[in-house]
């Protein structure tokens, strides 16, 4: 299940990789081969014969980047120019032709990016991107066991209160009250006074996450998540309101509503290798179809 998702970005990785690594050969054959001077060209830098030129530090400088900022990215990379094509030399002098025969390299490296951005072409304009909530509650029933969770996991209500909060007497009514209909009136009043809050029954948050936002310290969340329902809390500067509705802990199957994106992630990323394994098939029919491929025997 997770190791499609994980190819897709394995798959990605290589892309960017490639693209960076051509990227960067080009730039380096561009500022490195010119072998003398050229007319109207101002030289920063010289190896031998190699010059580095003031037009070709025009893409290393954001836009309002300060003089000094300027001036200490611009050394940075014409010392590391320098010393890049001292230790090229080196190589050129010590190397055979046989060592330094890149062509087929190149030529798979950019097939690759070619290849790579097609498939990325054609999962954008033939991919189906919905995914119903049924498909996502039977993929989750069919693979529950693989869904286990590493953090705990809760669904509280959470106020956070100036000290000086008025009609704290409502406010707790308010805050410990079953009704439905008064959640309305909770809302109202925290958008008015509090300096947040988070009035969700529905949605799972991680407990460690949580409790960055709280003075407290807990040493066992199982315990203090089973001990623990209606908690208030201050400091200096406010007080902590936490309705715990429900909690799940780490190595327990973990909700359908807590891993919603992570399946849909799932199901999309089968999807495309589906999608490309199936254009993939599709062109070589037809070009075997078409007579244009012919294998020869040996």
């Amino acid at each position: 299940m997770s190791i499609q998702f994980k190819n897709y970005k394995y798959l990605r990785s290589i892309f960017f990789g490639l693209l960076i690594m051509v990227s960067a050969a080009g730039m380096f054959l561009t500022s490195c081969q010119r072998p003398a001077p050229l007319s109207g060209e101002q030289a920063v830098a010289r190896v031998n014969n190699a010059f580095l030129y003031k037009s070709d530090l025009k893409h290393l400088l954001p836009v309002n980047t300060s003089p000094a900022d300027s001036a200490l990215i611009v050394q940075r990379y014409v010392e590391n120019w320098v010393r890049q094509q001292v230790f090229l030399n080196e190589a050129l002098r010590n190397l055979s032709s046989e060592n330094m025969n890149f062509e087929r390299q190149i030529e798979e490296y950019r097939n690759s990016l070619i290849i790579f951005s097609y498939e990325n072409h054609l999962v954008e304009q033939q991919l189906d991107t919905l995914v119903t909530e049924k498909q996502l509650a039977e993929y989750y029933e069919k693979n529950k066991a693989d869904f286990r969770l590493r953090n705990n996991i809760v669904k509280v209500n959470y106020v956070k209160l100036p000290l000086d909060a008025p009609d704290l007497a409502q406010f707790r009514r308010l805050f410990r009250s079953a009704d439905p209909e008064e959640t309305g009136l909770l809302e109202d009043y925290c958008m008015q006074n509090a300096a947040t809050y988070f009035i969700d029954s529905d949605t799972w948050l991680i407990f460690g996450e949580l409790l960055r936002e709280l003075p407290l310290q807990v040493s066992s969340a199982e315990n203090y998540l089973r001990s623990n329902r209606f908690v208030e809390l201050s400091d200096n500067h406010f007080r902590y309101f936490i309705n715990f509705i429900d909690y799940q802990l780490v190595g327990s199957v973990s909700p359908l509503a807590f891993e919603r994106d992570n399946i849909k992630s799932i199901i999309l990323n089968r999807r495309k290798h589906e999608l490309i394994n199936q254009k993939r098939n599709q062109f070589y029919q037809e070009a075997l179809s078409g007579n244009q491929v012919e294998i020869f025997s040996n």
